[in-house]
């Protein structure tokens, strides 16, 4: 009983941090990453109102002196730990320490974005747990559940400095990079609990599907620069420049997502019929090549909210299902299907 719902419990824990991933998308594409000014309520309550008549007269005043105190404590840490630069740099934008109007909509996703994170929390503390008597027999399912375990909570730290700094030199793509790090973990530490099918692909499939993988993990990578650098310019230059602006860095991004999507096609044409118990290969090909749609439709002015939310989570659709091919793939033993 307790390996069967160590299984199921580890599914959900990926299930639940990716969609996290995707409602952490919901909230940038918003601008909602403020809806809530205070931490563990939300404008004084537990649960957000839905009006701004619920909220007293003083409240945008109320709320700016917390977020003055809460960003003094901050940057009190970053001068501790040696990072006096960008305490400085924190210290003067002055933009950190602005009222915020209440907006019903943003209060909500960010309620639902922080709910979330909360179940997740618990899931993953389970799953640990129940990774524990893996000691015994298969350390490997407890190690990786373990970092697992680790990069979400790590995540959630990275989360609150992102909405702390405004937005902080390359913390934005360290947060993409623990939250992909933390499925990956609970993918291998399920595939030692329970070994995926294994395959008998010749060594030239496994390594484009290896190099498929590195294509991808380039892009998420690119992409979350993209997104940061995207942001930083976003309190200097209107749309039309910041796109021009970051033009070749968008033409380099959208030539990898074209060599992505054809090697995705590929890896489906040449794999897919020797080896169909793994359906995601499909789904890496359609995806990829939506993501040649959402790209361009995400430096339109008219669609970016919406195109930037489908582009995000999208690619990061693709990349746990490749690493999860990729596990298959390379596993050692060999299994009739």
């Amino acid at each position: 009983m307790g390996h069967n719902t160590y299984l199921k419990l580890n599914w959900l824990s990926i299930f639940f941090i990716f969609s996290l991933f995707v409602i952490g998308g919901l909230v940038r594409s918003t601008g909602s990453g403020m809806g809530c000014p205070d931490w563990p309520k939300c404008f004084g309550e537990y649960v957000p109102p839905t009006s701004k008549s619920a909220l007293p007269a003083n409240y945008e005043d109320f709320f700016k002196e917390q977020r003055i105190q809460k960003t003094a404590r901050f940057v009190s840490v970053l001068k501790k730990i040696g990072l006096a630069n960008k305490a400085a740099e924190i210290e003067n934008n002055t933009s950190l320490n602005e009222s915020h109007e209440f907006n019903v909509l943003k209060a909500y996703v960010e309620y639902i974005n922080r709910l979330w994170g909360a179940v997740t929390g618990l899931l993953v503390f389970a799953c640990f747990l129940l990774s524990i008597p893996y000691l015994r027999n298969n350390k490997k399912v407890f190690i990786f559940t373990t970092l697992g375990f680790i990069f979400v909570f790590l995540n959630a730290l990275l989360g609150a400095v992102v909405v702390n700094s405004n937005l902080i030199g390359g913390i934005v793509t360290a947060h993409f990079i623990a939250a992909f790090a933390s499925i990956c973990f609970f993918i291998i530490a399920r595939h030692f609990a329970q070994p995926f099918p294994s395959s008998n692909l010749t060594s030239g499939q496994k390594r484009m599907t290896c190099m498929l993988m590195i294509l991808i993990a380039t892009q998420v990578i690119l992409g979350a620069e993209l997104r940061e650098l995207y942001d930083v310019l976003n309190n200097v230059l209107n749309f039309a420049d910041k796109t021009s602006a970051l033009a070749p860095t968008f033409q380099y991004h959208g030539l990898l997502g074209l060599l992505t999507s054809t090697l995705a096609i590929y890896q489906l044409i040449s794999i897919s019929n020797t080896y169909k118990s793994i359906k995601y290969i499909k789904w890496v090909a359609i995806l990829a090549v939506a993501q040649l749609g959402f790209g361009p439709m995400a430096l339109l002015p008219e669609t970016a909210a919406i195109s930037k939310l489908f582009h995000i989570s999208f690619g990061a659709a693709i990349f746990v299902l490749q690493f999860y091919i990729c596990t298959a793939f390379i596993s050692t033993s060999k299994s009739e299907r």
